[in-house]
């Protein structure tokens, strides 16, 4: 593939998810071809799919025959389900008050560490909800569910150590601000930054925070080891290609070029365009003039 090209990272689902192994690996092969250097594993990023090791050393032999490194790879919190409440249990939930269940949730999330080491990567993304319709009408059930996230992430830490994988913990929309705040100050406070950091997605940052958002993020910038690139109008989770909405990126890039962060950068996108190597190509060509901004911050 040639050793010139500008290391930059794609989603494997910016098209969609497929389980048709042949179009799993003709995704890799386009990636590759546009110039990516690098592949965020997505698919599956949510529910209860648990890989075999005969699919990860499938798709690292797949990587390599593309010349494709691993960025960080998107984990599972476990089943679909109403993520603003606490009412119920959803298999493999990492913050069940079910014991079994909560470990089934531990166990998921071994199993993407797993995939991470095979595949390269020194981190994993990780959703974490909290249930803050359910903490506004019951107070008290706050503590409960903080403890069951503190015993996950205490089984999973030396798991993780081992593996040398890192958790990033990503900021999302659909939780209000303070609530997100919240968790990453009980997070941070509570366990090292070798295990445990931050992702920022810069979709759903402009969504929640608009032009604060490069602010709030240098507050954490030293928990900053992955990110999620992407634009949109603040409206929607469009996951547009860097320039075709309205985030300010000379001021996020800024940021990250201060921060832990050591790249590739890496966008998340959805291409919904017939034509998805022309695509694939206007994407990697935002995502090197996003490196330069990157580059000259550092």
């Amino acid at each position: 593939m040639g050793q010139s090209r500008q290391e930059l990272a794609l989603n494997t689902d910016f098209a969609g998810e497929s389980t048709q192994l042949e179009q799993i690996k003709a995704v890799l092969e386009q990636i590759a071809r546009a110039g990516f250097t690098h592949i965020h594993w997505c698919h599956e990023w949510d529910r209860e799919y648990m890989y075999s090791v005969y699919e990860m050393r499938q798709i690292r032999e797949w990587m390599d025959e593309y010349g494709l490194a691993s960025k960080a790879l998107h984990s599972t919190k476990g089943s679909a389900r109403d993520v603003e409440i606490r009412e119920g249990h959803y298999r493999k939930d990492y913050t069940s008050n079910w014991e079994y269940n909560r470990k089934a949730g531990v166990e998921l999330i071994k199993n993407r560490v797993d995939l991470a080491e095979a595949l390269g990567a020194s981190e994993i993304v990780l959703h974490l909800y909290v249930p803050y319709l359910t903490i506004q009408r019951q107070p008290e059930t706050k503590e409960d569910f903080y403890g069951c996230v503190y015993r996950s992430l205490d089984e999973l830490m030396p798991y993780c150590r081992e593996k040398k994988v890192r958790i990033c913990i990503e900021n999302l929309f659909d939780v209000p601000d303070k609530y997100m705040l919240e968790a990453w100050d009980r997070l941070f406070a509570r366990y090292a930054k070798e295990f445990l950091g931050l992702c920022y997605d810069t979709g759903h940052a402009n969504m929640v925070w608009r032009e604060s958002a490069p602010e709030i993020l240098g507050r954490y910038a030293d928990r900053l080891y992955a990110v999620h690139i992407h634009d949109n109008n603040g409206a929607m989770d469009s996951h547009w290609i860097p320039g075709d909405g309205g985030i300010q990126w000379e001021k996020v890039m800024d940021v990250i070029a201060r921060s832990a962060y050591e790249g590739p950068l890496l966008l998340e996108l959805g291409c919904n365009e017939r034509d998805p190597e022309r695509y694939l190509k206007r994407a990697y060509e935002a995502g090197c003039r996003l490196d330069a901004l990157y580059k000259k911050g550092r």
